[in-house]
């Protein structure tokens, strides 16, 4: 087996041009441009948290404004990190986005502790997340109750198929897929307003409005900030991206722009439908406009929503992939995974997220993937979001920030701080919610922690 180890020889703190690396004695081609970039992230955090969240968000708040400023909310908390890893993402512009921040930032142990955390926890439990969702989905519209954990790990292994064709097949899929759900999207909100006949938010009962705590608001924010997640994942392709430097940013930014307009829209038309104490509780608050319907609507919506899942499940596939991949080029996982197809698939990588994410499918529920996997982004995006004070006091130290290769965020120090509290409270929310799994979450950190001084011992 050839040695994938990639060593960067460059000062840390600078960047040259970036070479394309070195993978079964080709290089990884820069083959995406900015529609496919945003495929990805839009790809990503369009899954199927759009179509669960809404009605528990009706149940933490009871105004149709506050509901919308909640979602508002979330997107703004994503516009700042975007704009926090459009800077990351130029600095080094490499396989596996978040992974390189770190190992540049604190070095191999701390590279190793994401790499293989994100695998399990980020790539694996969410993709699980969207997959537990598909399968009751699925179930549903077949009528096959008891089918839910087989019909979304069928769906995780052919998606995971259809990315090891390549990266173009990937990518092609992945745009045809993003598409096809954001017209879905709108098409259910359009005919929500249409169906019922109203495009102002239908009224609420005055007994049923009750005061909005912060609590109740920020518990809101943080569901739907899960609709969110995942936008800005597209930066573990940079080093398969064109023009870096200009195309990562724009990118990061429109796909944040686009899902936001998106989950407005549809939360908007929802509201027209049916009040929050009608939605409060319910999965299926996206079914209440078309009740009485003499058309298919709810299969409709359901084909609708499954797609939804698959397009999400492909994307988190084609992005995290690239992390697994980075590792093992750099002799932090087996080395077997750092190999890349002609085509630019890095098969051995995807087949390990898929069966992790097939593991987590069928041994656990959608809320208990859903606290492991924000207890572990929690943790591991806080580390991720402070490498940019270690960048830029490394900058200063050297006099290097008159660089014109880096895109430079404005109040940094501000919008970082910002998003390193938000972390911590969701880190204690998770803890707080759910003991058990955070305790198992935990361990598999020390586990793995552990695990790094065996692998460095053997190499």
């Amino acid at each position: 087996m050839p040695n994938w180890r990639y060593t960067d020889t460059r000062p840390p703190g600078t960047l040259s041009k970036m070479p394309e690396s070195n993978h079964n004695g080709s290089t990884l081609k820069r083959l995406l441009g900015m529609p496919s970039v945003i495929a990805v992230g839009v790809g990503i955090a369009i899954g199927s948290g759009i179509f669960r969240v809404p009605g528990e968000i009706a149940e933490q708040l009871h105004s149709p404004g506050m509901i919308l400023l909640a979602w508002a909310a979330a997107g703004l908390i994503t516009m700042i990190q975007s704009l926090v890893n459009a800077e990351l993402s130029t600095r080094y512009p490499q396989a596996g986005g978040e992974y390189q921040y770190l190992k540049s930032a604190y070095g191999e142990f701390a590279a190793f502790l994401f790499g293989w955390c994100c695998t399990i926890f980020i790539s694996g439990a969410g993709i699980a997340a969207i997959a537990a969702s598909l399968g009751d989905f699925a179930a549903s519209l077949l009528g096959r109750d008891g089918w839910n954990h087989a019909f979304g790990s069928i769906a995780i292994v052919a998606i995971v198929g259809v990315n090891c064709l390549g990266l173009r097949s990937g990518a092609v899929t992945q745009t045809l897929l993003t598409t096809v759900k954001v017209v879905a999207l709108f098409g259910i909100a359009a005919g929500a307003i249409w169906y019922c006949g109203r495009a102002t938010p239908a009224p609420v009962d005055a007994a049923s409005m009750t005061h909005t705590s912060a609590g109740g608001f920020v518990a809101a924010t943080l569901l739907a900030y899960w609709c969110f997640t995942g936008a800005t994942d597209s930066v573990r392709l940079a080093e398969e991206v064109h023009d870096t430097r200009k195309l990562l940013p724009r990118a990061l930014i429109a796909t944040t722009l686009l899902v936001a307009i998106v989950y407005m829209t549809y939360n908007y038309a929802l509201l027209c439908a049916a009040s929050p104490p009608e939605m409060a509780g319910r999965e299926d608050a996206h079914t209440l406009a078309f009740i009485g319907s003499s058309l298919p609507i709810s299969e409709l919506i359901l084909i609708t929503s499954i797609i939804v899942c698959i397009g999400a499940i492909s994307a988190a596939l084609l992005a995290n992939s690239r992390v697994v991949f980075a590792m093992a080029r750099d002799r932090l996982a087996f080395q077997p995974l750092a190999w890349m197809s002609n085509r630019q698939a890095p098969i051995p990588a995807l087949m390990l997220i898929g069966a992790i994410a097939i593991a987590f499918t069928w041994n656990r529920s959608f809320g208990q993937i859903l606290r492991i996997y924000f207890l572990g982004s929690a943790i591991l995006f806080g580390l991720v979001y402070f490498s940019l004070f270690v960048f830029r006091r490394r900058e200063a130290k050297q006099a290097t920030t008159d660089r014109d290769d880096v895109y430079r965020l404005p109040f940094a120090g501000v919008l970082v701080s910002l998003l390193l509290v938000l972390e911590a409270a969701i880190a204690v929310k998770c803890m707080r919610d759910s003991p058990t799994d955070s305790m198992a979450t935990l361990g598999t950190f020390v586990v793995i922690a552990i695990a790094y001084g065996i692998v460095r011992r053997s190499r």
